[in-house]
C-alpha cells in the first residue's frame, strides 16, 4: 500500500493548474480601450454638469468663459488623467479643440457661446484607439448624449 504521491502525479497536477491559471489570466486582463471610454464620457458628463449649472453669458472674465469646457486634444486628456491619478492607455484624436456645453446642456464646438450656435448634427468629437481595437464618440445636438462606438 503506498502512502504517498509520485512525482509524475505531482508534475501532471502542476501543468493542469498551469494551463487553468494562464487560461483564467487571459479571459481577465484589464480591459484598456473600455476604461478609457468610459474615463472620457465621464468628464464629458462632468462638463455639461458643470455648463448647466454655471450661465456663461454673464461671465466677466476668461476663467469663468471655461466653465463647462472640455478641451479635446490628447495633451490636455493625458494632463486630465494625469491630474486625477488615472493612467490613460489609448492614443485620442479629434479634430476639434474645444466642447463647452451652456446652461441648457447643449452642446458647442467654441468657448464663445454667445456668437457660436449649438451643434446641429451629430458630430463625431473623438476616436480612441489602444492595439488594433478601437472606439468612436459622437455627441448628439440639443441633448449633449455621447453615442459609443466601439469597433
Amino acid at each position: 500500500m503506498r502512502r504517498a504521491f509520485t512525482l509524475l502525479e505531482l508534475i501532471l497536477v502542476l501543468v493542469i493548474l498551469g494551463v487553468l491559471s494562464a487560461a483564467a489570466w487571459y479571459s481577465y486582463r484589464p480591459h484598456y480601450l473600455a476604461q478609457d471610454v468610459n474615463f472620457v464620457q465621464m468628464q464629458l458628463l462632468r462638463a455639461k454638469y458643470r455648463g448647466i449649472q454655471y450661465d456663461k453669458r454673464h461671465a466677466t472674465s476668461d476663467t469663468n468663459r471655461s466653465i463647462g469646457c472640455v478641451d479635446l486634444q490628447e495633451a490636455a486628456w493625458k494632463d486630465l488623467a494625469k491630474k486625477l491619478h488615472y493612467a490613460l492607455h489609448s492614443t485620442i484624436t479629434s479634430s476639434y479643440t474645444t466642447l463647452c456645453f451652456d446652461s441648457f446642456g447643449r452642446p458647442h464646438l467654441d468657448d464663445n457661446l454667445t456668437t457660436n450656435a449649438p451643434i446641429a448634427s451629430p458630430t463625431r468629437l473623438l476616436r480612441l484607439s489602444y492595439h488594433s481595437k478601437e472606439a468612436n464618440l459622437t455627441i448628439l445636438p440639443q441633448s449633449g448624449y455621447v453615442i459609443i462606438d466601439l469597433k
